[in-house]
């Protein structure tokens, strides 16, 4: 296939680290998978200003073997002559991401005469709640009806996309990311590290942005219930001198300690280091960091209706929670009295060796050839 990829959400320079890469691997495996894949970067000005990005200059750029168009604009996507200079180019489908994605591919489709696939996102659902955005509302609703089928990233997101625009219920499906083969812990490795969860201190880890919805005050304060405890915390973010302060406060210095901002392949090695992972986060589009933790053999605690919840079974593959300070409390508990926690560990290795990141891109491509005979 012939795919547009529309989404601003996605790198096209190596300096863009402040980007996530999860979409541009399902680009990169697109290509892997024999597929041709045009990245469009439609940047809409002031919403790139307010989240305090770069703004590129227009024209084609290629990073990483893919080739990206970067357009920027002043508003919103409100007509197709917008989009006028891809008039001439020959695509099959689009696939399209992120709010100004799903508006712009909704206007291409009209241009190009081609279905478009709208994916679902944590920020799609912001938009379609938050009264600042309610002049798009009827945009991005219409966006949404009119696309071919409607991709959510996890199964939190299908229900509420559901819920806010029903006409959508028998045209939803779940395109998970998914890990890479060589990031997976040795099954052997497995027995070690569950003994560690029946000696005591119980050892536990936590890797994000300091940021108010992770809820690492609440995971801190959880911490402070138990005496035979020990928290390591990687990220950075707005909220670190609270958190330190919080810490302190506590007197936890000597059994929480912050690393600071990692590299992924230290966070990765603290996980496998460590036997349980918990971040009590809120809407998490799907929360690679989980399934990150699984592949290392971690009992994961992840919140309910939130990221990996769906894919992670409570209390079989880890732990759901609420995301206060009693829920993380109480999975804290039961983590400690678990006779046999090598049977979790293990269900959740196998759980992320199903999710395996070519897989998972198979799985995406799969939805959009089927719907398209």
């Amino acid at each position: 296939m012939n795919i547009l990829f529309v989404t601003d959400l996605c790198p096209i320079t190596k300096e863009e680290w402040g980007l996530p890469f999860t979409l541009l691997n399902f680009i990169l495996d697109f290509k892997a998978l024999g597929h041709n894949v045009t990245l469009l970067r439609p940047n809409v000005v002031p919403n790139i200003l307010i989240r305090k990005r770069k703004i590129l200059p227009e024209g084609e750029y290629e990073y990483k073997g893919v080739k990206c168009i970067n357009k920027n604009f002043l508003t919103p996507f409100f007509n197709e002559g917008q989009f006028n200079f891809l008039k001439n180019q020959k695509f099959d489908v689009i696939l399209s991401h992120m709010p100004s994605g799903v508006l712009a591919a909704n206007k291409i489709s009209k241009l190009l005469k081609i279905p478009y696939f709208a994916s679902v996102h944590s920020s799609d659902i912001e938009v379609l709640k938050n009264p600042v955005y309610s002049f798009l509302w009827y945009s991005i609703k219409k966006a949404y009806k009119e696309a071919k089928c409607t991709l959510p990233r996890s199964y939190w997101l299908k229900d509420e996309i559901e819920k806010i625009i029903p006409e959508l219920k028998n045209k939803t499906y779940i395109i998970p990311s998914g890990i890479e083969e060589k990031f997976y812990i040795e099954r052997e490795k497995i027995f070690e590290k569950s003994q560690e969860i029946l000696s005591p201190p119980l050892k536990i880890y936590a890797a994000g942005s300091f940021i108010k919805r992770k809820n690492f005050e609440k995971l801190i304060k959880a911490i402070s219930n138990f005496d035979d405890v020990e928290l390591v915390i990687s990220g950075d973010g707005k909220k670190k001198n609270k958190l330190l302060k919080l810490t302190k406060k506590l007197k936890l210095q000597k059994r929480i300690f912050f690393t600071g901002k990692r590299k992924r392949e230290d966070i990765l090695n603290l996980m496998e280091k460590t036997p349980v992972f918990i971040l009590p986060s809120k809407n998490e589009t799907f929360g690679m960091v989980y399934l990150e933790a699984m592949a290392k053999g971690c009992i994961v605690v992840c919140s309910k209706n939130s990221g990996m919840a769906g894919f992670i079974k409570d209390e079989v593959n880890g732990f759901l929670i609420e995301p206060s300070i009693l829920g993380i409390k109480n999975a804290i508990e039961k983590i400690k009295n678990l006779k046999n926690p090598e049977t979790i560990m293990n269900n959740a290795l196998d759980t992320a060796l199903s999710m395996e990141k070519i897989k998972m891109s198979e799985n995406y491509i799969n939805i959009i050839q089927n719907i398209l005979v």
